[in-house]
């Protein structure tokens, strides 16, 4: 799908026109979803975005959109102050009264969104802010100042069923919140079935050879940055503690400054290990899902949980931890996965066991993550999502309609 071409003045209709902050960057994986709101013909979207998160090291950052999609985005320009950050333009843009609604990255350490919610309040232009919303339970004063922070908003974008939950228990009026979830692949993307059913590109003989290879040696994918927060020392110990004849081999997709440690400490747990860095490329991340009997992830699950699913391979994920973002929701438990106690590797191994012992339940939970992915988490489904709420939130504000003047 191509991205559409920049309307002109005579090409702009009654569509409510909407100025929207990319949540948290123009990122490779938020190019279908940003394709999708641009050719939308319920909202008029303007997009605003950091291109990459380059406040993190080289090893660390995440692929930008392509440059055709980058075209159609305003650079965001930002100050930042540790953990505070100042984003250029958006308190003007607010004020400037341009756009129907206004949609900011709802971050609470970023002090220019709550200017601009107050001069939302002021002017009387419509805010929402579109994250995670909440990940985890809180208390005491970053809960105060969260609630502070989503008050002086009219609606709030959340990724999961979750934040949804822990807002309405903290007095957050249900109308006010909207499930938009997340994505990561449009619809014609995703596999057609488990991943071993699949067809692989290439001759008959590799298919052949690729299905006694994983009847020999069942495989586990892994794919995320390797930085000390996701603790993919975990795996290591978990399989180490696996008889040698049963012991999976691991695909690990990504890369970041933690991957020469993790290299030694897999060849010193006898684990065989293949480290092949970033894979951006569909095709590619096709062939290695195709070759996995199951996704894992260690530490916090993120959007890692969708890209196994939406390829065909279920994921066994660390169950509570706190560092999860709301995909870890797709995890049904005996369903689309399995969930092991967190940071603990011998539960880890026993779920590993359980599973490369059943591959017929590998393959069930296989379809069923599909059919998750299909309900919530396309790209499709994301766009749907998102303009229904934004248009739900002006229509409760009953907010008058701007047009654009050339």
């Amino acid at each position: 799908m191509r991205v559409p071409r920049r309307r002109t003045s005579r090409d702009r209709d009654s569509r409510p026109r909407v100025h929207l902050v990319v949540q948290p960057t123009v990122s490779h994986y938020r190019e279908p979803l940003l394709r999708r709101l641009l050719a939308s013909t319920r909202l008029d979207v303007d997009l605003v975005g950091r291109y990459r998160n380059s406040e993190g090291s080289a090893a660390d950052r995440i692929q930008s959109a392509s440059p055709e999609l980058l075209e159609q985005v305003t650079p965001l320009r930002f100050l930042s102050w540790g953990e505070l950050w100042w984003e250029r333009g958006q308190v003007g843009a607010v004020l400037s009264g341009k756009h129907d609604a206004y949609v900011l990255a709802g971050r609470i350490y970023t002090l220019s969104a709550w200017v601009a919610l107050l001069a939302g309040r002021l002017t009387g232009r419509t805010v929402l802010l579109w994250g995670h919303g909440w990940k985890r339970p809180e208390d005491g004063l970053k809960r105060r100042l969260r609630l502070a922070f989503y008050a002086l908003c009219d609606g709030l974008l959340v990724y999961g069923d979750r934040a949804h939950d822990l807002g309405r228990s903290y007095g957050v009026a249900e109308e006010k919140i909207a499930v938009v979830y997340n994505s990561i692949y449009s619809e014609d993307q995703l596999a057609e079935g488990p991943a071993e059913e699949q067809p692989e590109p290439g001759h008959p003989g590799e298919d052949l050879a690729r299905g006694a290879e994983a009847a020999r040696r069942p495989t586990l994918i892994y794919s995320s940055r390797l930085t000390a927060r996701h603790r993919l020392d975990t795996l290591a110990e978990a399989l180490e503690m696996m008889p040698a004849r049963t012991r999976p081999r691991v695909l690990v997709v990504g890369d970041g400054v933690e991957r020469p440690r993790l290299e030694r400490r897999f060849a010193e747990a006898e684990v065989d290990a293949d480290f092949l860095g970033a894979v951006y490329d569909l095709p590619t991340l096709r062939r290695l899902y195709a070759q996995a009997d199951a996704a894992v992830s260690i530490g916090g699950a993120g959007l890692n949980v969708t890209q196994a699913l939406s390829l065909g391979v279920p994921v066994v994920a660390e169950g509570g931890n706190p560092d999860s973002s709301p995909e870890i929701e797709a995890v049904i438990d005996g369903e689309t996965g399995r969930l092991y106690r967190s940071g603990d590797p011998e539960s880890l191994r026993e779920v590993l066991q359980e599973l490369v012992e059943d591959p017929a339940g590998l393959r069930r939970m296989a379809r069923r993550g599909l059919e998750v992915v299909r309900e919530r988490y396309t790209a499709e489904r994301h766009a749907q999502a998102m303009e229904e709420a934004i248009l739900a939130f002006l229509d409760a504000r009953g907010a008058p309609r701007r047009t654009r003047i050339a």
